[in-house]
């Protein structure tokens, strides 16, 4: 084990005006060097040859800086006047010029001695080169995307940090634009994962080709990049760049022999305020990219008042759902089911309403929905339904037996069905209140159904499997074809209220309402029909032999006692005088 030298060692041994500097060291695998207070070899052991190719006299009496990479100097710096300071002990890792011009990872430990008067510095050299490729390879590693190696969400939120408090000392605007490739599930979807990482992988090249050195570019995930551009001269600059990106995407890419074209949206938040919120300023570009979504895709939008009064809304209703869900403030009222052949109430709909506070009435859906998917809170919410559903058709089994009222639906996401923990609970709870899984519908909406994960299929075929139903909500509002009804494990198809609202006056809704009523019945599938608010919409569906249907023309959503109500009314309910 090496021996420190202390200041109380004997003196050096000196071989006449020579100071013998090998005495100070013992023999070790280390390279041995003494130095001046000032950084001057005056010694190197033999060791120098075998590690850096340099023999020691090429070393002595020159300086340490000399041989240090550019990069690290300030900190072999700060190191040695950590020695002249209050400190006798300093280490410090940095990378040594080799006599060949590569450079090794060294890590010296040092410590000050006096000898004759003056000061001297001993340091050991060890060779870390490995260990700190290693820890450069994990630090690396943990700060980039995996696929297209640029930044990661860590990296982005500190740069973005770091930028907004740069911004005390200058006088330029820092942008943040969110960019998502337009349809990239579609890709992904038709034509594999391989091909959709390579175009990942191409648009990150190409956007790195378009900012500056000093802005950064990070992958939040899936098809979603950021980039942070400081001291930009104005807005206008800004949306300059959102240009050049937007046009960028427009280009073709080639993978192999084949050429795609994967376009871009843009949102774009700019901020010449260093005490902005990062989160905030993200979330605005966020926002922006929203609303380049909805006006079509393939553009940018800026984050301007309208979506400032927008976020202060969403910031509101986000209060309001997690006090509801904290005080009970979500209501399940449940829309009747009619079968349109008997007359009879036969199911009801689970839909949540959340209570005002300001004024104790009910929210429509719609006014929330979209915000407790955004905030994460769409699953404690459904959740809630869910329980509510199972409980109250438990009491229904029994005060309505005898009836035809058989089955509540309720709405699910694709979350939830790849969520192996949701589907263990449909199954414990069906059994805790004994309701029998087919009493239980899932409803799940066409864009979901098409946008789910494989994991999230799987989900529902297991729930399937137990004996829950399943039906497509909002049929023919997506993207998908008719074909698409004998992929997945659908026992009934909702037809979207938008076909049924000018069923009497649009030709074309007739035949499509007509078409989808004929296949699914060719699929063994049962069909609903949603929104019906008129009787003539009501014979329409009959001549079409709809299977049931649901809307304001029978009843709106009631509260649960109210459906015991509608099911005793008697032989001639309101519904029923249209039964055949």
């Amino acid at each position: 084990m090496e021996r420190q030298l202390a200041v109380s060692d004997p003196p050096v041994h000196e071989l006449g005006n020579t100071v013998d500097y090998g005495a100070l060291v013992l023999v070790s695998p280390d390279v041995h060097v003494v130095t001046s207070e000032y950084g001057v070899f005056r010694y190197v052991s033999p060791g120098c040859f075998d590690l850096f190719g340099w023999d020691p006299a090429d070393l002595e009496g020159r300086h340490e800086d000399e041989f240090a990479h550019l990069d690290d100097v300030a900190a072999l710096n700060a190191t040695r006047e950590e020695l002249l300071g209050e400190s006798d002990h300093a280490s410090a890792t940095f990378r040594f010029r080799c006599k060949d011009g590569s450079y090794r990872w060294i890590e010296t430990r040092s410590r000050r001695v006096e000898q004759d008067g003056s000061w001297l510095v001993l340091s050991s050299l060890r060779d870390v080169s490995e260990r700190q490729q290693l820890t450069m390879a994990l630090k690396h590693e943990a700060s980039t995307d995996p696929l297209t190696g640029v930044a990661n969400r860590t990296v982005l939120m500190d740069r973005l940090r770091q930028g907004l408090r740069r911004m005390e000392r200058t006088n330029g605007v820092l942008a943040v634009l969110y960019v998502d490739l337009d349809r990239f599930k579609v890709v992904n979807d038709s034509l594999g994962h391989r091909i959709g990482d390579a175009i990942l992988l191409k648009m990150a090249e190409r956007l790195m080709h378009h900012i500056r050195p000093a802005d950064t570019l990070a992958r939040l995930g899936g098809d979603e990049f950021v980039i942070v551009a400081e001291n930009m001269v104005d807005e206008h600059a800004a949306r300059e760049l959102a240009k050049r990106i937007i046009e960028a995407g427009r280009e073709p890419f080639r993978v192999g022999m084949e050429e795609f074209v994967c376009t871009l949206s843009v949102g774009v938040a700019s901020t010449a305020d260093s005490q902005r919120a990062a989160e905030d300023l993200l979330r605005e570009a966020d926002l922006a990219l929203y609303r380049a979504k909805d006006r079509g895709r393939d553009r940018a939008e800026i984050f301007d008042e309208e979506l400032q009064t927008k976020a202060v809304g969403r910031l509101v209703i986000e209060r309001m759902l997690r006090r509801a869900l904290d005080e009970g403030g979500l209501v399940v009222e449940y829309q009747p089911i009619i079968d349109l052949c008997t007359g009879a109430l036969v199911g009801s709909e689970a839909l949540v309403r959340m209570r005002d506070p300001n004024t104790s009435g009910l929210l429509q859906p719609e006014s929330f929905l979209d915000v407790a998917e955004e905030t994460g809170l769409l699953i404690a919410m459904d959740e809630r339904v869910l329980a509510d559903a199972i409980k109250q058709f438990s009491g229904w089994r029994i005060r309505l037996a005898g009836t035809q009222y058989a089955e509540v639906a309720i709405n699910v996401t694709a979350r939830h069905l790849a969520d192996v923990g949701f589907q263990r609970s449909v199954v414990n709870q069906l059994a805790a209140y004994d309701v029998a899984p087919c009493n239980l519908q899932l409803e799940v909406t066409e864009r979901v159904l098409m946008e789910a994960s494989n994991s999230a299929i799987t989900g529902l075929r297991s729930l399937r499997d137990a004996g829950v139903q399943v039906g497509l909500d909002d049929f023919g509002t997506g993207y998908s074809s008719l074909a698409y009804l004998r992929q997945f494990p659908l026992d009934f198809v909702k037809i979207d209220k938008s076909f049924i609202d000018d069923l009497a006056r649009d030709q074309g809704n007739l035949a499509i309402v007509a078409a989808i009523i004929n296949l699914s019945h060719a699929l063994e599938l049962t069909v609903v029909a949603e929104g019906v608010e008129t009787e003539q919409q009501l014979r329409i569906l009959e001549d079409l032999d709809c299977d049931r249907a649901q809307g304001f023309f029978f009843a709106k959503s009631v509260e649960p006692r109210a459906i015991d109500e509608l099911v005793h009314c008697g032989p001639n309910p309101p519904f029923a005088a249209h039964a055949v």
